[in-house]
Formats: C-alpha cells, structure tokens, sequence
C-alpha cells in the first residue's frame, strides 16, 4: 500500500479513509485500469493511500466496434485532428443509424466490462459496495470539431453501470471542461501533480505512451505552482512503432516487445531525414494524442525496397528518441525558467518504457539528468490514470475545481464530472457526504 499526501503524513488518528474507485479506459481502447484509493479527511492537506489497482486487456471485438465508431467520423468530419486507428477493417459506409446502435452497443459492452472490473477490484481490495462513495470513469469518449464547436460524448453508459453496481458513477470529466470553454483536457494533470510533486525538485513526466508527452511539474513551492505546469506532445510514439509493426510485418504481430525487431535494424539516413521535415500541427492537446498519417506514408515508400523493415522501426525508434532528447534539452537549457537553476528529475512511463533501444538511446543522451521510473516511487504505471481518475472523483464529491485554464483553455476552473445515483442508500450516503463539504470561500479578488 503506498500513501501520498499533500502536506503531511499519515497519523494514527486520522479518520477512517473515505473509499472512492477509478476507471480508466486507454485512448485506444484496448486496456483498462482500475484503482482503489482511500482518503483521510477532507481539503487539500488530506493524505491518501492507493488500496489496489489493477489493469486488464479488453475484448478485442469491442476495440473493434471502438475503431469502427471513430473511423465514422473521421470520414465525415474534415476538420477533426486524430488519429485514424490502424489495421481495425473498417466498414467506411456505415449509415446514421448503424452508427447509433454501434455507439450504444459499445457503451454496454464497456460497462459489462467495467462492472466485472469493479467486481474484482472491491474483491481484491476487500470492500463492499457500501463502503465506496463513488466509482470515476475516465474515457477518451468519442470526439470532433465543427463550425458549432467541440462535440463530446463520453463512453461510459452510467446509467447502466449505476443500476447494475448500485455504485454512485462519476463520469464525462471533459465534458464539464468543454462547457467552461476548454478542450476537455488535459484533466489528469491536476492529479498527477499531486501524486508526483516534489518540494526538493522540478519534475519532468516522459510519457512514452501512443504519443511522446511531456508534462512539466515545477517545483511545489506554494498552493499556486501548479498554476505553472505544461504539457506538451512532442512525437507519436507508440501509436507509430505499433502501426509500422503490424503493417511491416502483414499483420503476424502488432507490438514489438522490448523492441527486438527493432534492435536488428539499421538507421536509414534518407528515412531519418523525411521524418525531421515531417511539422506537426500547432500543440493542441488531443485526447489520441499525435497523428502518424504522415509518417507511415513516408515509412512506406520505402517498404519493398533494399532495407528491411526491421531498418525501418530502427529509424522510427532513433527519430523518435532524437525528438525527445532535442526537445528536453531545450527546456532544460532555455525554454522553461523554472526549470533553471534547480535540480530537475525526470519521470519515464507508459508502455514503450519497455521498448529497449529506445529507452537505452534516450537515457544514454540524457545522462546529466536523472532519469527515474515511476515505479521507484510506488506507482504501477498500467495503473496510474486510474488512480488518477479515482482523485478526479474525489475532487468532484469534494467540490474541488480540477482543470488548469492555462492548459485545457477553458475560461475558470471548475470542479469535473457528472454524478450518476446508484442504490439509493449508495445515493443517501453520497448525498450525506456532499452536504457536510463546504466549499472554501475566496475574496472577490482572488474569485476574479
């Protein structure tokens, strides 16, 4: 069990922990991950404690049903800005009301997936329903742009989950953002903050997930240094590794594991080249992180010709870590000014973690910076936006605002998510708890 706190430690006499869960459903729908925390008293000084946390594979029929109802908008909308899934088969004539029973049909699957995965999570974390307060459902939801705005809704059929559990859900964090004004994200910034601020050190998150993310923590000085945090996508990472693998390869594997493949390539000089003058547009966070379109076309032109496609995924790995290591150095040296003059640590997760020529060649050029995996801190990676999803409900019962207005765009923070009854003592006890919260009152000023 690994506690955290804001400001202090654990007593022996702090109340009896609040119970709260997180589900987090990954951008392209192949994982999920779930988390119990527990809570000791209320506000921003009180410690928490992650109970258990677990991840799962999720059907790969629904990750298909998943594919097919983005590939839907993606070409009706020419405006929209994510990724196209790779290698899904879909069905490019699918009518308004197929795509209405596909929306719904993969809603319910999810939630039956979700409800089993609550299930063992309380089993594991030996609880009963009755002593959790509410269940958070972090999802991408299904997402585009049109001359009327940002159109979002969530994946998560809370009604259904709500009846089915009898749990309070918490759900369509970016939801409440967009109605503010933002972009409905980043909205697990403020949570990994907390999880991962450091009084001693800036902090440096590397997420080597489907995009390479940067997320940049100064150090917590006072209640308002998270007002100074960044994020930034530099490159698709995963997402262009696993694209080029499961086309190269004709579809016999879709993931080079701790990139054994890739370690037999050879750079290709003219490759490498193409890759640099591919310009991403602008730095608009998007919840499938990077689009790779441009970057397979340019991979393969190449397919079929002298070099191997283990030479390809050599120079997609070393591209990739030369963007990472390139732009770290720059903020670092230049870009940031709280980062100057302080010990910076640098905090490496998501799945390419694993990839072995890629994390050699990042950690061999960054090697007067320390570079730490989160698990040295007590965090499963799988797991993290769960438990941060669990935090974000927190927030939500306690009435705390949880977005950044300098990163999501929207115009007040605000407290995120929508509250779905569960049984009704469930929903008594929620109700009971939400009353006994006062929200912390703030000078005209200070609200302005």
């Amino acid at each position: 069990m690994q506690l955290f706190s804001f400001s202090r430690a654990l007593k022996k006499n702090d109340p009896i922990p609040r119970w709260f869960g997180g589900i987090s459903v990954s951008s392209s729908c192949r994982r999920i991950e779930t988390a119990m925390i527990g809570i000791h008293g209320r506000g921003s000084g009180a410690p928490l404690e992650i109970r258990k946390s677990i991840s799962y594979d999720i059907p790969p029929e629904i990750t298909a049903s998943y594919n097919e109802l983005q590939e839907y908008f993606m070409n009706r909308f020419t405006d929209i800005n994510i990724n196209r899934p790779s290698g899904s088969g879909i069905n490019e004539n699918i009518n308004f009301s197929e795509f209405c029973f596909l929306y719904q049909h993969v809603l319910r699957e999810l939630a039956s997936v979700e409800e089993e995965a609550i299930d063992e999570l309380l089993n594991e974390s030996h609880l009963t329903k009755n002593d959790v307060l509410a269940i958070g459902v972090y999802d991408s939801g299904i997402r585009f742009t049109t001359s009327d705005g940002l159109f979002y809704r969530s994946l998560c059929d809370a009604p259904f989950l709500a009846e089915q559990t009898g749990l309070n859900i918490v759900d369509s964090f970016s939801a409440q953002d967009i109605s503010a004004g933002g972009c409905g994200g980043p909205v697990l910034t403020l949570p990994s903050w907390i999880f991962l601020k450091s009084d001693s050190a800036a902090r440096i998150l590397l997420d080597l997930g489907r995009t390479a993310r940067l997320t940049i923590f100064p150090r917590s000085e006072n209640i308002f240094s998270y007002q100074k945090i960044i994020v930034r996508d530099i490159v698709p990472c995963g997402s262009l590794l696993d694209a080029l693998t499961y086309k190269l390869t004709q579809g016999k594997t879709s993931v080079d594991v701790g990139g054994r493949l890739t370690v037999q390539g050879c750079q290709i000089g003219v490759l490498l080249s193409e890759f640099r003058n591919i310009t991403q547009s602008g730095n608009i966070w998007n919840s499938l992180g990077l689009s790779t379109d441009s970057y397979l076309k340019t991979a393969f032109q190449l397919n079929g010709s002298e070099y191997s496609y283990q030479d390809i995924l050599c120079t997609a790995s070393c591209f990739i870590s030369e963007s990472i290591v390139s732009i770290l150095r720059q903020m670092l040296l230049n870009d940031v000014d709280f980062l100057q003059g302080v010990d910076t640590e640098i905090l490496v997760t998501g799945a390419c973690r694993m990839h072995g020529m890629l994390m050699n060649s990042i950690s061999n050029n960054l090697s007067r910076n320390r570079l730490i995996q989160v698990t040295d801190l007590g965090i499963i990676p799988e797991t993290f936006d769960a438990v941060c999803a669990a935090l974000l409900t927190v927030m939500a019962i306690d009435n705390i605002p949880s977005n950044i207005p300098t990163l999501t765009g929207c115009e007040t923070s605000k407290s995120l998510g929508r509250i779905t009854p569960g049984s009704t003592t469930n929903w008594y006890r929620l109700i009971q708890e939400m009353s006994s919260t006062k929200p912390a009152s703030r000078n005209l000023r200070s609200a302005m």
